[in-house]
């Protein structure tokens, strides 16, 4: 039997919904407009490089939409049901983990590039109870 939780938050001004089934967390975002060339030319390049690096197969996906929107995904396989602590504690370690969605900044260094990875979602972290 499948469970679903959907469920919405703000992180520094861009909602992020959200959406929990078998086992797998899914959190997406609308992160606004790609920039014009003449607005602002090496955050659309960044942008362009991350895209590009991450493959179509990647649990962490950024893509450009019809309207040149960015929008982000990802996927992350969980072990145990997730209770609202749990929920919390997870959604905080694949934020940090994927940074967000952002495009990396303009002094972070070229992405290399990587062997496409399965569009399986991944493990990030293990989750465990203290006493």
């Amino acid at each position: 039997m499948s469970t679903v939780s959907t469920f919405r938050f703000a992180l520094d001004g861009t909602v992020f919904d959200g959406r929990a089934e078998d086992g797998v967390l899914v959190v997406a975002a609308d992160l606004g407009p790609l920039p014009f060339s003449a607005e602002d030319r090496p955050a659309r390049k960044r942008w362009q490089q991350t895209i590009a690096a991450e493959g179509p197969r990647s649990p962490d996906r950024h893509v450009i939409d019809r309207q040149s929107r960015v929008r982000y995904e990802t996927r992350t396989r969980l072990d145990q049901p997730l209770d609202r602590r749990g929920l919390i504690e997870a959604l905080t370690v694949i934020l940090l983990a994927t940074g967000a969605g952002r495009a990396p900044g303009p002094d972070a260094p070229p992405t290399p590039d990587a062997p496409p990875t399965p569009a399986a979602p991944v493990r990030r972290f293990r989750a465990e109870r203290g006493g």
